[in-house]
């Protein structure tokens, strides 16, 4: 089967890439928070929690009334040093030293105003946890860890100077206990949002990477995602428009294998349908052909709306959780876009073949049809000249030339483009002589039924039957050593069915009856054959036995 084809496997300057912004629009609804930086945000917040610290402590004063004065003071300047940073921030980048010297400032600051309000028990200590969601947002897990150490050395030095922590024992012990908590949940989620960054980044740049390697754009892209998830095994499904059979890509233990399937693409309903989701056990949508094996834990993503159906699927994954949804959501879409873009290439490669052939068939009627219209007016004069059998076989010749030249400007005008009027016509007579042909040509011969006896159908549809026949007989008489051919010919009102019977040798395949799916999977018969039908859309089945093959290909009438 073809897939796209392979991309390179260095990345590490990939750009990132529509779908992900895509992503990233879909993973928010509060979209006006994309215009805010992480450090103008901190700074905000910074500046509005100064403002009401500052406020709460003019409406009620701590004790000692002298602390309190001091850490009325202290807040009014971190109030205005917390205004100007923001300000500054609206024009300027703060280097990556002025980030931890800010830090710095904040975590002094907040622990002097708890000294001076109460020590362990102030009222302010929600400071404390600002530190930590700014820390976070700044460096990551790395920056919660380190800011956790500090809060809680701080909490602790203030609990030690306090000379009533025995009366409020339980408020200090459970804020203690609060902040390693808050710590370890901080750090965590900063170790999600940099594990989903690197993520997202990988798979948006892997279908760049693989251009270099061995591997197809959605084996590069399906490997970077079980790395990610270390998942140990992994596979797109999907099914296209102008394949009847599905495709499947499956990597697991490090090994790619593509392959097709003849059954139906299972019905994804419910939540999945909007995006993935996490099962512990195997999912109750899924077959056992496609999930032959019971797993511990499954990822599901649906492919994005396009010109494929279909899903990824990641099984037992290390690293399980809701946390890795959205980078399946992810790879999905890159999958999905790897498709399209695949699509879109072999139309490209279509419209360059289409302009190829009209060149071609430019060339055929300014060349080789006028040199065999001279040959024809050359014959009819020799024709003239002689008598007898000469006469005769020259007049046979040249009705066989005249013939190929219909053909030939039949060709010419669907190659340039040169619409025809569709007709209607019996297809009696013109099957009769196409078989009167094929006796003449491959020396057997063939006896013919049409029901019902008038039928009627489209110049595109005979055209279609006509090829047919004359390539099955080529076949049944080149590799089936056939002598007889028997052609039925049924049709209702919508849908024909066309059997042609041979008492030649038969396939090599053992005898019985191969369907439509199983002849393309298998790549049963006659590749030109094969190729006829599915570019007709029509549907081939093959009765193979002892005394000949029997070929019936159905299709609606048009």
């Amino acid at each position: 089967m073809d897939f796209p084809v392979p991309c390179s496997q260095d990345f590490n300057d990939a750009p990132v890439t529509n779908q992900v912004r895509e992503y990233l629009d879909h993973a928010s609804s509060l979209r006006w928070l994309r215009a805010i930086s992480a450090l103008r945000l901190v700074a905000h917040s910074r500046l509005v929690l100064a403002l009401f610290a500052l406020l709460a402590i003019y409406l009620d004063p701590t004790q000692p009334m002298r602390s309190s004065e001091i850490a009325y003071f202290i807040l009014a300047t971190f109030v205005v040093y917390s205004g100007l940073l923001a300000a500054a921030l609206e024009r300027f980048a703060l280097s990556h030293p002025a980030a931890y010297l800010v830090h710095g400032v904040d975590i002094l600051t907040f622990g002097v105003v708890l000294f001076l309000t109460d020590g362990p028990t102030s009222p302010f200590f929600v400071l404390l946890t600002f530190a930590l969601f700014a820390a976070t947002i700044r460096w990551g897990w790395r920056g919660a860890a380190f800011t956790t150490l500090a809060t809680v050395g701080i909490y602790g030095i203030l609990a030690a100077l306090a000379d009533d922590v025995m009366d409020d024992l339980n408020r200090v012990v459970m804020r203690s206990v609060y902040l390693v908590v808050a710590g370890v949940l901080f750090a965590y989620f900063g170790f999600i949002i940099e594990r989903m960054r690197l993520g997202v980044a990988s798979l948006a740049g892997s279908s760049a990477q693989a251009r270099l390697g061995s591997d197809t754009s959605i084996a590069s892209v399906l490997r970077r995602a079980v790395a990610i998830t270390r998942a140990t095994r992994a596979m797109a499904v999907w099914h296209e428009e102008s394949s009847p059979l599905l495709k499947i890509v499956e990597i697991e233990r490090g090994l790619v294998s593509c392959g097709e399937s003849a059954n139906k693409l299972p019905q994804v309903t419910g939540r999945v349908s909007g995006g993935a989701e996490f099962w512990r056990g195997s999912s109750p949508h899924l077959p056992d052909w496609l999930v032959p094996r019971k797993a511990g834990s499954m990822i599901m993503a649906p492919l994005p709306g396009g010109s494929a159906e279909g899903f990824v699927l990641f099984f037992d994954c290390a690293e399980t959780g809701e946390d890795l949804l959205p980078l399946a959501d992810v790879a999905a879409a890159r999958i999905g876009y790897e498709i399209a873009e695949h699509d879109l290439r072999e139309r490209l490669i279509e419209a360059a073949k289409a302009e190829e052939r009209e060149r071609l068939a430019r060339d055929i009627h300014d060349d080789l049809l006028q040199s065999m219209a001279a040959v024809s007016i050359q014959l009819a004069g020799a024709a003239k000249e002689n008598d007898g059998a000469a006469a005769e076989r020259l007049t046979q010749i040249r009705a066989i030339i005249g013939e190929q030249q219909d053909k030939l400007r039949v060709l010419v005008r669907e190659a340039t483009g040169e619409q025809l009027a569709q007709k209607s016509c019996r297809v009696a007579a013109p099957l009769h002589k196409v078989l009167v042909e094929m006796e003449a040509q491959w020396a057997c011969t063939t006896s013919l039924s049409v029901r019902p006896v008038d039928l009627i159908v489209s110049e595109k549809t005979l055209k279609g039957l006509l090829m047919l026949i004359s390539e099955t007989i080529a076949n049944g008489v080149r590799h089936g050593c056939a002598a007889r051919f028997e052609v039925h010919l049924e049709s209702t009102r919508t849908l024909f069915a066309l059997t042609i019977r041979d008492n030649g040798v038969g396939l090599q395949e053992p005898p019985g009856t191969f369907e439509h799916e199983a002849i393309f999977v298998e790549k049963i018969g006659s590749a030109s054959l094969r190729r006829r039908v599915l570019a007709l859309g029509w549907r081939l089945s093959l009765t193979n036995s002892a005394r000949g093959l029997a070929v019936t290909i159905r299709g609606a009438l048009e």
